[in-house]
């Protein structure tokens, strides 16, 4: 995948979760590390996943 789709991806899935974790709860460090935890699982995801396998 190329690298500027998958920054794309994964702010709208960081965007997304921390938009679903802020209808639960308003407390700002909650949603901004579940919104910064996906995000970053998604940009580097598909390195994690060559690292684990090598």
């Amino acid at each position: 995948m190329h690298p500027f789709t998958r920054f794309l991806l994964g702010l709208a899935g960081g965007a997304l979760a921390a938009s679903i974790t802020y209808a639960f709860t308003t407390v700002p460090p909650w949603w901004w590390l579940v919104g910064l935890v996906v995000a970053v699982l998604i940009w580097f995801g598909e390195l994690i996943a060559d690292a684990l396998t090598d």
